[in-house]
């Protein structure tokens, strides 16, 4: 991976890292890589975030980047946040969060902007909580 790409990415992250900060209220944080596998993003309890940026976003590359996005997740949530260039930040998620397994490919998941995944996911916490 070449060095633009790497400075894109860690942009990418900082920029999901304060907006979902903004949206839940969190501290949300940029994960400073120890291991591979790890989530992108600290601070989001029960959930594993993989931040993509991309030029382009084909939908093999969506399969590609949401099997990567449970493998990491290894018993959390997962959660894909993915941005195209000049666009706005999507958010990928199970529509079924009841049980979390490698198994659950990208046919079973829902997206939106990270808005409207935020809201429904702090609705989520507070009527669970």
């Amino acid at each position: 991976m070449s060095k633009m790409s790497r400075t894109k990415g860690q942009v990418g992250e900082r920029e999901v890292a304060l907006e979902l900060s903004r949206l839940t209220g969190k501290c949300i944080r940029r994960r400073v890589r120890n291991a591979a596998g790890d989530s992108d993003l600290e601070g989001l309890n029960g959930w594993s975030i993989e931040v993509k940026r991309h030029r382009r976003a084909s939908r093999s590359d969506l399969h590609n980047w949401w099997d990567q996005t449970v493998r990491q997740a290894q018993g959390l949530r997962p959660l894909l946040v993915y941005r195209q260039d000049r666009d706005e930040w999507r958010a990928v998620w199970l529509a079924v969060q009841k049980e979390v397994s490698t198994k659950q490919g990208y046919e079973h998941t829902l997206e939106s902007s990270l808005s409207a995944w935020a809201q429904l996911n702090c609705e989520q916490e507070q009527g669970d909580g």
